[in-house]
This record gives structure tokens, sequence and C-alpha cells, in this order.
């Protein structure tokens, strides 16, 4: 008898570990199509020269990716987590996942696309740390059709113009990438604290500090420090952000230290009532220079300003109608005003989605981004087709 209990008390008790392990779970995106990206440049000479590139590439409506997520309950208020994401090529299906070395590339390379690990209280928020997503991004990106990689979301797509062959690559008008989000896209070591939902309003604080050692070289260094807040009320969301990063690559310890420091903000308006979203997007990006032992005054490297109004329309519960629309500007170094590098843009999209399931959905899209430089007749004009079907698993 004393056996049998024994043995009924082991058993309870490898049950109840058993219990307590995390749970995990894999999840992502795989969207693949026809993605073709059409560029007309012209140079303030008039020459024009025309490209093309695309084919089945995919990635227009999301970038794909397989992530892992787990939970571990440890009390009745609070839980630990983690999340491993990685980029996948639609086609090839090759994972990518070699992270940026120097300070610029973590900043903004996609892969691995997410490493962290954190705690979550119902009582007092959260805390994350590793490489994630930083809060303004998701302001910037915004809630319709957010996070595409087309050009037409003037506040989101970089709008740089483009070769045939170098599709990120400028030749004409100026070097100045159009996403206002391009420095605080995904940082390492980055330390995030969001608050518990309290009347609606939800804040988030964003804290980096990296520093890379070497006894030949300076190092590379990256900092950030950023704040999130969203508010909703009945139909609408409110969300405004700030963030402020400094960095440099690795150089000789003997060379003058150079660094950019890039400073955003973002604010959204939403209204969604029904079958109907409409939100209202605004960013501001700027880089300057920071040289330490001398006298040079951080001189602008680039300001980008961008604003958008897009809606959505669920025609029936299967089909979703939006468009987006949008203008701003972008400068490079401060330059006599003779030979301003200043631009006027204009971008817009439209598109539809087609729900086959509530994992799976066909859409096309067209989007289009115009840059002309203020005192020049230089332009760049992009278009780009896109059909596809997204599968999120």
């Amino acid at each position: 008898m004393k056996k049998s209990l024994l043995a009924l008390a082991a058993m309870g008790a490898f049950v109840g570990a058993a219990q307590a392990q995390s749970s995990v779970t894999v999840y992502g995106i795989y969207d693949g199509g026809q993605n073709i990206l059409k560029v007309t440049e012209t140079t303030a000479a008039n020459v024009r020269t025309q490209g093309q590139v695309g084919g089945f590439s995919g990635n227009a409506s999301a970038s794909s990716r397989i992530g892992f997520r787990g939970v571990e309950t440890l009390t009745n208020d609070l839980s630990a987590t983690f999340n491993y994401e990685l980029a996948i090529t639609p086609g090839s299906g090759a994972l990518n996942t070699t992270a940026g070395t120097g300070s610029t590339d973590a900043n903004v390379s996609t892969a691995p696309r997410t490493s962290t690990v954190g705690l979550v209280s119902k009582s007092f928020g959260s805390l994350q740390m590793g490489r994630a997503l930083t809060g303004i991004h998701g302001v910037i990106a915004g809630d319709v059709w957010g996070g595409n990689n087309m050009v037409g979301d003037m506040t989101y797509s970089a709008f740089t113009s483009t070769t045939a062959t170098s599709p990120q690559s400028i030749t004409v008008v100026n070097d100045v990438s159009g996403r206002i989000s391009n420095q605080f896209t995904r940082l390492n070591n980055l330390v995030s604290y969001t608050t518990p939902t309290m009347s609606g309003l939800t804040a988030r604080i964003d804290w980096a500090a990296n520093t890379l050692t070497d006894v030949n070289y300076a190092g590379a260094q990256s900092s950030l420090q950023g704040a999130t807040l969203l508010y909703t009320w009945k139909q609408f969301t409110f969300k405004a952000a700030t963030a402020s990063s400094t960095y440099n690559d690795i150089q000789a310890s003997t060379s003058i230290f150079t660094g950019v420091k890039a400073t955003a903000n973002a604010a959204s308006a939403m209204y969604k009532q029904g079958p109907l979203t409409i939100q209202y997007t605004y960013g501001a990006n700027r880089l300057d220079r920071v040289q330490v032992a001398t006298s040079t005054a951080n001189p602008q490297q680039s300001r980008v300003k961008a604003q958008k109004l897009s809606a959505s329309y669920n025609i029936t519960p299967q089909i979703m109608g939006f468009v987006q629309y949008g203008v701003g500007g972008s400068e490079g170094t401060k330059v006599a005003s003779a030979s301003n590098n200043q631009t006027q843009d204009t971008a817009m999209q439209i598109g539809a989605e087609y729900s086959m399931s509530k994992r799976t959905a066909l859409y096309a899209a067209y989007g289009s981004q115009d840059r002309k430089t203020i005192n020049t007749s230089a332009k760049a004009d992009m278009e780009q087709y896109a059909v596809g079907l997204r599968h999120t698993f």
C-alpha cells in the first residue's frame, strides 16, 4: 500500500513538472507571387533611363518568415516568454540567418528578425530583451495593408530612385531613403518595457546600448532611446512615438571618431467603424553627422518628412479593398540653394484581397512613387505590380 501511494505521488510530481514546461508555437507567413518593379529616371540634362526588375519573388504584401514562440506560466500573474524569428526567401525557401556586423547593419538588417526573451505580468506589464522591432516602427508601418513591401506607401517604403540592377541604389535624384523608420526598424540588444493597458492607454519604452571593442579599432557602437504611446477611445485609435539613435561602424583607432545621430517622430490617428477603416499617418526622420574632437557642428546628412492617408473597406466578409495616398519630401546634406537637392515626393497604392480562409488570401496591388528635385528637372518614377498568395500559419 505504501509503495502504491509513493508511486502515485511520484507520478503526480512528474505530471506537475510536465505541465510547468513551456508551450511552444511554430508560426509564420509565406507570401509568394508575381512582383514587378518598373523605374524611369530622368537626369537634370534630360537623359532618360528605364529599367525593370522582378518575377515570382513574392513578399509584396508581407515579408515571409518562420518563427517560434514559447510561454511558461510561472504564477497566476507572471509568465516567461521567448520569441525567435527568421526571414524566408520565397521561391527558394532559403532562410536568411546572417545578422549585420556593424552598428548600422544591426539597426536595419532583417535576419534574424526577432530573438527575445522576457517576462509578462498582467499587473505590471512586459519586459522583453534581445533583437526586436522598435515601437516607432509599428506607428510608421500603419494598419491599412501595414508592413507591405511595395512602393507607394509614403511613410514606410524606401522611395529612393533606382536602377534595374540595384533596386535600392540611388543614381539621379538623391540618396535619401524615404523610409522614416530606416534607422529604427530593428535593433540588437534592445530592452523594451510595455505597460498594462489602463483606461485605453498603453506606453512602451525602448532602450539599447551596444559596444564592440577591438585592440585595433575604436569599435562599433549604437544606442537607442524611444517611447511609444497608444490610446484607444471608442472607434478611434491614436499612436505617437519618438526615437533617437546614435551609431557608428568600426573604424581605425587613429582616425577621428565619426558617427551618425538619427532622430525620428511619428503619429497616427485611425477611425474604424464596421467594414470601414481610415487612418492618417505622419513621420519625420533626420540624420546628423557627429564628429568628436573637432569643431564641426553636427552637419545634416539627410532629412525626410512624409504623410499618408489610408483607407480600407470590406466589401464582403471575404473581399477587402484598400487605397493609400501620400506626399512628402527629402533633403540630403545642406548645400547652396542654387544646387539644392531637396525633393518633392508623391505616392499611392491601390489593391484588394480575397480571403479564401482565415489563413489564406489572394491579393492584387499596384503602387507608384514619384520623386522630383525642386531646382532641376531630375526625377524618378516608380511603378510596382503584384499578384500573390499569402498564407499565414
